[in-house]
Formats: structure tokens, sequence, C-alpha cells
């Protein structure tokens, strides 16, 4: 195919992406996720080959997707916290996997106005915001890239460019599944592809896709062994599983579906059957309608069951056909790559009326083309508006969680979250009034427990800081940002014994816990044990040499107990590291050393 044809609309599908999330670029980091894996993630601060050995040996909240850490290791270790930086990436990556779209459509179908469409609507719908706005789901613009490569190459494979490209589509499988593991669905998307290729399968086909599903096996596994570390697997009885799981499966497609057709009232987070009165009645009746329609279609073309596939078939890992900790739920991400099935099937529809014009009176030709045309363009033209909105939405935490609650404002966890930021701006009355709405939301929500004891010390109210933090622990307690405060609170208000029972409360739950061995250190140092403060002071260096505090800590217990050299070396490593030592001990360890 001449290359002259392609470079246009590719460039045409770059330019209109690229406008269409421009405002992403703006935005900064938010308090959903991007704490947790970059802003406050320790991971990604140490790029040594421990580190990097580290990503790849751990989960981490529940999942495991090295390659995903790894760029953010990568983009810390150049640019620390620009949030710019971590947003263009993700818009690359965004812009790459528009492309691979059109790339595997026009190997497909030989058909570059569908392809174009297809790409271009991919890369500006809305409901993919979430996915490229949002830092923290780098995971799944990067696993898309190699998830659509490694389809790219095994089309090559099939058109006989030889077993190099099978050998880099298992390449790209790999590490597809190392950025996020829904990418475990590839073998069966390949066999879709045999199907719409060939029209049907034989054995020698199948043994192909062997390596890929010994591959999927293997990673399904480690997915398993990751839920199952945070207790998020939960067994029920088969009851229960048809008459739960089921229903809300079929409830799931259909809700996608609507949210990829008409993308309006678009949130980070839904409520539980949020569209209760229609449409979660009306699943099964839609289902089934839709089926009979996707069968009947098999007797004129193979389009609409294979875009029907590609979109069941990469929602497989998220539908709640197995029963897990969490409720219900759904989120746009979820089907960043399943709406390519779905968005092909449009795109053919386009084109095929666009054609059919033909068979039209020559009158009304023209006519029939300009308003196929025109529709066209407008379907473009306010996918494109929408997502440059929604882009918006993502400037900070507060336009995001505003976003939610004037759309669902009955969600805890917006309220909470939002009032989360506020207390981070000290903007104390209405991070109180979130926290309250929270908990008559859900008495049970016990981070709203956790922030609202955060408030309290923060205003110098430790009582009932304590109060509420131990609240929080009552029901849950495994949480360890509690035990991190109420230790803070009881380290202010003088009771070393109380951080000392805390801390250690901490390592049974997590033997490697810096923070504890570091309050540890100073509570014994407190106490004027300086020996046992040494020992779990360097125990804290031990399991991370980068810790400021844990150095400070070390080099006070190391001065107290005379040993200079040490609390020298030590307060020069902490200050190295960012931590600003007070004058007046730079002054006594000076003349100490003299």
């Amino acid at each position: 195919m001449n290359k002259l044809k392609l470079a246009l609309p590719l460039c045409l599908i770059f330019i209109i992406v690229s406008i269409a999330f421009f405002p992403s670029l703006k935005n900064g980091f938010v308090n959903w996720d991007d704490d947790r894996y970059v802003t406050e993630n320790a991971m990604i601060k140490n790029s040594s080959l421990s580190g990097i050995q580290n990503v790849f040996s751990s989960f981490h909240e529940t999942n495991y997707h090295p390659l995903s850490l790894l760029s953010y290791m990568i983009e810390y270790s150049f640019f620390h916290y620009n949030p710019f930086v971590y947003h263009l990436n993700n818009l690359l990556l965004h812009l790459c996997n528009a492309a691979l779209v059109f790339w595997i459509i026009l190997l497909l179908t030989s058909n570059i106005p569908v392809s174009f469409l297809t790409a271009v609507i991919f890369g500006i719908h809305p409901v993919h915001v979430e996915s490229v706005a949002w830092i923290s789901e780098r995971r799944d613009v990067l696993y898309t890239l190699f998830f659509l490569g490694s389809l790219v190459c095994y089309l090559y494979y099939k058109r006989g460019r030889g077993m190099k490209y099978y050998l880099l589509a298992v390449a790209l499988f790999i590490l597809s599944l190392l950025s996020k593991a829904m990418a475990v669905v590839l073998p069966l998307i390949l066999l879709l592809l045999d199907y719409f290729l060939n029209g049907s399968f034989n054995k020698k086909e199948l043994a192909k896709k062997i390596p890929f599903l010994a591959v999927s096996g293997i990673f399904l596994v480690i997915a398993y062994l990751a839920r199952i570390s945070a207790g998020d697997i939960q067994v029920q009885n088969i009851t229960v599983f048809l008459l739960d799981g089921l229903y809300n499966t079929i409830f799931s497609i259909i809700f996608y579906a609507t949210k990829i057709i008409l993308p309006v009232k678009l949130s980070i987070l839904y409520p539980e059957y949020e569209t209760f009165n229609f449409l979660f009645l009306a699943a099964p009746f839609i289902m089934a309608t839709l089926l009979v329609l996707i069968f009947l279609s098999a007797k004129y073309t193979k389009k609409i069951i294979f875009g029907s596939l590609f979109f069941l078939i990469c929602l497989l890992p998220v539908l709640p056909l197995v029963p897990s900790r969490s409720s219900w739920g759904s989120n746009d991400r979820y089907v960043y790559v399943a709406s390519i099935g779905l968005l092909y099937i449009v795109s053919e529809g386009f084109i095929w009326a666009l054609r059919r014009t033909n068979t039209a009176c020559v009158h009304n030709v023209r006519f029939l083309r300009s308003v196929i045309f025109g529709i066209s363009i407008i379907v473009i033209g306010t996918l494109a508006v929408l997502t440059w909105d929604r882009c918006k939405v993502w400037k900070d935490s507060i336009t995001l969680w505003n976003d939610v609650l004037n759309k669902y404002p009955g969600i805890a966890t917006a309220h909470n979250s939002r009032g989360a930021e506020y207390l981070a701006r000290k903007e104390y009355a209405k991070a109180y009034a979130d926290f309250v709405t929270t908990l008559s939301i859900d008495q049970s929500y016990y981070e709203a427990y956790f922030n609202l004891g955060g408030l309290y010390a923060v205003k110098g109210n430790y009582n009932e800081a304590i109060k509420l933090i131990n609240k929080t622990l009552q029901i849950n307690p495994g949480y360890l940002k509690a035990y991190y405060l109420l230790s803070d609170i009881y380290g202010l208000t003088g009771h070393p014994l109380e951080v000392i029972n805390i801390c250690k409360k901490v390592i049974k739950i997590k033997n490697n816990d810096v923070q504890a061995y570091t309050g540890l250190c100073s509570a014994y140092g407190n106490l004027g044990n300086f020996q046992e403060a040494i020992l779990y002071g360097e125990k804290a260096i031990a399991i991370d040499p980068k810790s400021a505090l844990a150095h400070m800590n070390l080099s006070v217990s190391y001065f107290y107990d005379k040993k200079y050299d040490a609390a020298i070396k030590h307060c020069n490593k902490a200050i190295a590291l960012g931590f600003e030592v007070s004058p007046e001990f730079l002054k006594e360890l000076k003349s100490c050393r003299k």
C-alpha cells in the first residue's frame, strides 16, 4: 500500500487526538491513587539494581505491574514530581495506541476510511480520558501499547512474514502482561482474528496459541496470588454466584456498551446500580435482543460478530463473574481496549451507509453523502469537545471530586477524598463537613474516621483524635496509616512507651516497615535507651538507605551515646537526602567533634 496514502490519515489522527487531550497537559496530581503510585511511592525513588529487582518481585496495590512502576521510576529519576512529564508520556502512549488501532484495522480490512474512523474515534472518545488524563492509570495505556503491538506482529506473521513476527508477538504479549494483567485475554483475541480472516479454526492454528496460553496461565496465577494477598477473593455459594455474579455481569456489559455509544454523565466513580430504574432491570432483555441480532447478522457479515466478541473478550477480566471483597462497580478505564470492537462496528456502519448511497436515486446521492459525512463530522467534533472538557475535570483533586459529586452526590468515597484534599489545603471547615457527610452515608467508612482524627490532631485536640483513630483500627486493624498517626500523636504528647507498643504492632503486620523501625529508634532514644535506639535505627536504614528521617534519628542516638563520628556520618547523610537539621544540633555536633 502506498505509504503516502497512510501518512495523511495518521497525521490527522495525531493532530485531532492531541488537540482533544491538550488540557490534560496542564493538570497536576490528584489524591486518587497518584500518591500510592507516584508522589508517596518509595519504590519509584530507588532506581538502583536492588530497587528494580524489588519492583519486579513485589505486588503493588494488590496488582503485579512492574513495567508501569518502572516507567514512573524513570520519570522520577529525571524529572522528580513534574506532573507535565507524566501527563505528556500518557498522552504520547495514547497517540501510539490510536496509530496501532489504525494499523490493525487496516491489516484486517485494507480499508483506509474504516481504519481512520475507528482510530480517530478511539483516540478522542471521552470514555478514555480516565485512562489518559489519570497519571496512575499509566498501566492502561502502557499495556495497550504492547497488546496492540502483539496483534500487529501476529497479523504480519499470518501474512507469511516469517517466524520472527510470531516470536515478537509473544515477547510483546509478555511485556503487556508485565504492564497490566488485563492482557491475559490476548490468546482469545488471536483466535478471534483467525476467525475473522479465515472464517474457521484448525488444529494447526490452535497449536500456535499454546505459548500464548501458557504465558497467560502463568500471569493469571500471579494475578490470583496478588488478590489473595490482599484478601480480595470472596468465596460464595453457587446460588449467590448465579443470581448475583451472572446478573451483574449482564448489566456491566450493557452499562459499558451504553457509555461507549452515549458517553454522558461519565465519572471516575459510579454508585452501585446507578441506572437501576431502567437499565438494571432491562439489562437481560436488552442482552437477549442484542444476541439475537448479532446471531442473525452472521448470515450477511462477520464484522458485527467480530466487533462484539472483541468487546466482550477484552472485558472478561473485569466482569463481576467471580465475587470479590468489593461490591459491584464500574470504571471507564475498563473499556479502553474493549471499545475498539464496538467502535469498529460503528465505523463500518458509517462507511457502509456512505457507500450505499451509490444505489440511491441519482438526484439524492450527493445529498445523502453530505448528510452522512456531516453526521460523522458532528460525531467526531462532539466527542472531541466532550474529551476536551473532561480532561479539565482532572486538573486537581477538588475539580475531580466536585465532578463526581455534582453527578452522583451520594458517593461516600468522593466526599471522603474531597475532604482529604481540603484537609491538605488547611480548609478545615470544608474538610470536616465532607468527613461528617461520608460517615452519614456509610458509618463503617474507616478512612473517614481516620481523616477526621487527623483533622482533630492538626487542631491540637489529641484526645478526640486518638478516639477516632482507635475507631478506625476497630473497623480495620491492619490500616497502617492509623498506626503511624497514632504513633506521631503519642510521640508529640510525650508517651514513648505507647509509641513503642504501636510500632511493634506495625512490625507484626509488616515486618520490613521502615517507618515503624524509625519510630522505635526515636522512642527508645527519648527513653534514654540509646543502644536499643541505634539497633532499630540501623534496621530502618537497612530497609531503606534513603530514609532521611531514619538517618537523622540514628544520628541523634549516636550523638547522645557519645559516638560522634557515626553521628556526623548519619547527619551528613540526612542533610544530603534533604532533611533540614536544626542549627543548634549542628553546632553541638561540631563542638563535640572538636
